[in-house]
């Protein structure tokens, strides 16, 4: 009878050493931004920790029936995956004696993989790529972070346990519904596909209802709330691959192309910011926006030493 051993090369070992090396007393600074730097180095890094922090988690909480995965695995992963949370439990025993089940569970996606996790309640999150949440279950609330990025979340109903999700200063309340986040460098836009959503854009900021079909945009250095309403199929079309806008200002939508690695856009007219375009993009290609942009809008696009491009006013 042969011995399994884990690959000391493989994502799943390494990712394992990362969570040991990460809950010891010696992880500073330093080492976490060398940990963020691994998991951005390739989409299977950041795979094999999510993965080994979803069956800490039910090794955590035993006993409990298993969190589901969001697709079946190959045997000999989830033998790689076990070794690897082997490793982990020799080199954190008493990190094991103390782990609570109200603690943080961290997804993450490379930049060319999005994720579909299923939570241990049953809700469903859809990450985006470039995405990172923190997750906590607690016996009175559902709590989610979205550190950085896009998320779809299909959200289980527990009238008991209701589930936010915070985006900077921005937060989200549901009980049960279908709807998409994204935090971008100033915008944060949540578009809900059924159900019904709270939205705090900051914490001095009421309360907005938003209603399936709904989408809102905040402006967070404008302070600006626009709201709109989207067609069907237009909710998180990312994850079909392709990117579906109707009517949205060109600002907004050059910035959630920069989440698909676009390249960077400026605008050498204001108000160019708010004209509104129709369409769709492959986000596999991103930059063929721009290319067709001339066509849709008058503009110009005026390629840049550093790379960028900047948008100015052409006549029409």
């Amino acid at each position: 009878m042969s011995e399994h051993r884990v690959d000391p090369t493989s994502p799943d070992e390494q990712a394992a050493l990362w969570f040991a090396r990460r809950h010891g007393d010696a992880f500073g600074a330093r080492d976490e931004a060398d940990l963020q730097a691994w998991l951005a180095a390739d989409p299977a890094h950041a795979e094999a920790y999510a993965d080994l922090q979803l069956l800490w988690q039910d090794m955590a909480q035993l006993p409990r029936p298993p969190i589901p995965a969001e697709r079946p695995a190959p045997r000999r992963r989830w033998r790689s995956l076990a070794a690897a949370a082997c490793l982990v439990l020799l080199a954190l025993l008493p990190a094991w004696l103390d782990v609570s089940p109200d603690g943080a569970l961290t997804l993450v996606s490379g930049p060319q993989t999005p994720r579909e996790v299923t939570l241990e309640d049953g809700s469903r999150i859809h990450l985006n790529r470039n995405t990172r949440l923190e997750v906590r279950l607690l016996a009175e609330r559902r709590e989610v972070e979205l550190v950085q990025g896009q998320a779809f979340f299909e959200v289980a109903r527990d009238v008991q346990r209701p589930f936010r999700v915070q985006a900077g200063e921005g937060s989200v309340q549901v009980l049960g519904t279908r709807f998409d986040v994204r935090r971008g460098r100033e915008l944060l836009a949540v578009s809900v596909e059924s159900g019904r959503v709270a939205l705090q854009p900051r914490a001095d900021a009421p309360l907005v209802e938003l209603l399936a079909g709904d989408r809102a945009v905040y402006d967070g250095s404008r302070g600006t709330l626009l709201r709109s309403r989207v067609a069907d199929g237009e909710v998180a079309s990312w994850r079909s691959g392709r990117l579906v806008f109707q009517q949205w200002p060109l600002a907004q939508l050059l910035d959630e192309l920069s989440q698909y690695g676009a390249t960077p856009v400026s605008f050498g007219d204001a108000a160019l910011a708010a004209r509104q375009v129709s369409g769709s993009v492959d986000l596999a290609r991103p930059d063929d926006f721009l290319s067709a942009l001339p066509v849709l809008l008058p503009v110009k696009v005026e390629p840049l030493d550093d790379g960028s491009v900047r948008l100015i006013s052409a006549p029409e």
